[in-house]
């Protein structure tokens, strides 16, 4: 597999995105994670969180690898709660999260909040994980328009996040993918400023996975995302 990734401030003073790629094929794990909780403790959030999962599934085990991943995301939870019992300046913080373990012929892919895992077969891009957010569940019920969406007041309001409360509800998906397909995952730093059809394009025309980050970067940050801005990318295709 061949893995890129990009996680800048943009236009925030401070990142709160965290990003994980394999660097020595330890693990075929690409990971996002955007966390919440002001200037003092969203970028410990999301590390902290990251980190626990990592760690986790790098144990192994012979319980089924979906049950691994739901588990490392709960425990990665509870290492959250901890946390903040032991620091309680750190009240409130919390993070999304959306990872997927690859291999071969198919992904196993879990997301928690507003972060995204789009799948690309080389024509088109297709959103995997659904938002966890207010302004979703308005979508899905047909209350508001794409269009509504996009400027709704409430649209950075998400209903479920590590971190928040003792139980958590993660979202699983396990999906085939072919030679030559990409994964993106990313913070809505992205995709609240880039058009999926742009995004299209992009993966379409540059081959390298790191110029494509920094180019969907660079699309997102002259297109007036507010937010910080986190990109990974996972082509399925064996390293040269």
């Amino acid at each position: 597999m061949i893995y890129a990734a990009i996680s800048e401030c943009g236009r925030r003073e401070r990142n709160e995105d965290c990003v994980f790629i394999p660097q020595h094929k330890e693990i075929s794990l690409a990971l996002v994670a955007d966390g919440m909780g002001g200037h003092s403790s969203g970028n410990v959030a999301s590390r902290l969180a990251a980190e626990s999962v990592v760690k986790e599934l790098k144990k192994g085990g012979s319980a089924p690898l979906v049950t691994r991943i739901e588990n490392a995301v709960k425990n990665s939870n509870q290492t959250l709660i901890s946390y903040v019992a032991e620091h309680p300046e750190c009240h409130g913080m919390g993070t999304t999260m959306t990872l997927a373990m690859v291999f071969h012929s198919y992904y196993i892919a879990a997301n928690i909040g507003d972060s995204r895992l789009y799948h690309y077969d080389g024509l088109r891009l297709k959103q995997i994980t659904a938002d966890h957010s207010y302004v979703a569940e308005l979508l899905a019920a047909n209350y508001i328009t794409k269009e509504q969406a996009q400027s709704h007041p409430k649209r950075n309001v998400i209903t479920r996040a590590i971190g928040i409360s003792s139980a958590v509800k993660v979202d699983l998906f396990e999906r085939p993918w072919n030679e030559g397909d990409i994964l993106l995952l990313c913070t809505d730093g992205l995709y609240t400023a880039v058009d999926e059809r742009e995004i299209e394009r992009v993966l379409w025309e540059e081959a390298d996975l790191n110029r494509a980050c920094k180019t969907l970067y660079s699309i997102a940050s002259l297109g007036g995302s507010m937010d910080n801005i986190s990109v990974v990318l996972v082509k399925n295709q064996e390293e040269v």
